[in-house]
């Protein structure tokens, strides 16, 4: 779609989307919604002056969904204006395009559901389904391929979940390395009234054939062959849910071959209902060299691998589903004392 055409088109859709909310029935069974992000990004001290940056961008993403019984098929685009234009995707190890328009969604799911057990079976373009850090996947990520739950609940609500999740598929990704992802999880999640505990635990394989930038070849592996990364992960985290809600979160990771690890530590203060009510989270990340995915990692950080540092992140939610985040970063090279700075506030309109 031509530039002009697509500005005009999401500008009038701001317009009527800010004026007059989705009705709650809609007439037909397809049920539209959209999610706007407004973007700022600084990154300073990176060691070489040339990789010094600010930019600034828009996401703007619409999805349809139509259920009926047991069945949802699920459709969404995504388009993106910025600053910087995808030039520089690579070398910023960003996930998604700077600029243009793309598919973001396009599945078919079943699913069931009694008192005691439910499940469900994604195909298509689809989410990743399973718990993660950022540090071994980015949610903005998709893939081509299948999904699936399985698991228990307690009629009473104590036990919320006890299931296993997997996922397998082609990853899309901007370097366009033919990444494939196959994984499985066992999941648990337990509210006991003021206190509600997850805890989850599975095995990551990620492969791709060698290219540059994240898809590398791999230390000690063939440069002519598929690259294969696999992990052993573990999470757990435990919320207070009282008037100021706090909640500790931890997880990590273990390179079967290497046996290198990586973890991220999380402490979050505050919630994002209640309007005006900020909530304050503190981040501690370490990578290894092998002992993430790196490939397929969070790209709201700098480093991917071999790199540690924090980040401090406040979020106030604001009328009309808006809420407005502003983070900062102080991230390390191993081996290096200079730090690399990156601050980015961003204005989100949730579905």
């Amino acid at each position: 779609m031509p530039f002009r055409r697509w500005f005009a088109a999401l500008l009038s859709c701001l317009a009527s989307g800010q004026e007059t909310p989705f009705a709650q029935e809609p007439v037909n069974p397809w049920q539209p919604a959209w999610e706007l992000t407004l973007r700022g990004d600084q990154l300073s001290d990176p060691g070489e002056p040339s990789e010094r940056f600010q930019r600034a961008g828009l996401q703007w993403r619409l999805r349809w969904a139509w259920e009926g019984e047991g069945l949802r098929f699920v459709a969404g685009t995504r388009s993106a204006m910025g600053s910087d234009g995808n030039r520089f995707n690579g070398p910023r190890w960003d996930q998604q395009p700077s600029n243009g328009s793309q598919l973001d969604l396009a599945q078919g799911e079943a699913f069931w559901a009694s008192e005691r057990a439910f499940g469900d079976l994604r195909l298509g373009f689809q989410e990743n389904g399973l718990l993660s850090s950022q540090a071994i996947w980015d949610q903005d990520l998709r893939l081509l391929g299948l999904g699936a739950r399985a698991g228990f609940r307690s009629p009473q609500g104590v036990l919320q979940e006890a299931s296993l999740r997997g996922v397998a598929g082609r990853v899309r990704e901007v370097l366009g390395g033919k990444a494939d992802l196959a994984a499985g999880q066992l999941v648990l999640k337990i509210d006991a009234g003021p206190w509600s505990w997850t805890a989850h635990a599975g095995r990551w394989q990620l492969s791709w054939e060698p290219g540059e930038e994240r898809l590398r070849r791999l230390p000690g592996h063939d440069p002519a062959s598929r690259q294969v990364l696999a992990l052993d992960e573990a999470g757990a985290a435990v919320k207070w849910h009282g008037r100021l809600p706090v909640e500790i979160r931890w997880s990590g990771a273990k390179n079967r071959e290497s046996g290198e690890t990586s973890e991220e530590a999380q402490l979050l203060a505050g919630g994002r209902e209640r309007l005006y009510w900020p909530q304050l989270a503190l981040t501690w990340q370490r990578l290894s060299s092998t002992g993430t995915l790196y490939p397929v990692n969070g790209d709201e950080w700098w480093y991917y691998r071999r790199a540690r540092g924090p980040r401090l992140e406040l979020a106030m939610p604001l009328p009309g589903n808006w809420i407005a985040t502003f983070s900062i970063l102080r991230q390390r090279f191993d081996g290096e004392s200079q730090q690399v700075v990156r601050r980015m506030l961003v204005l989100k309109k949730r579905f």
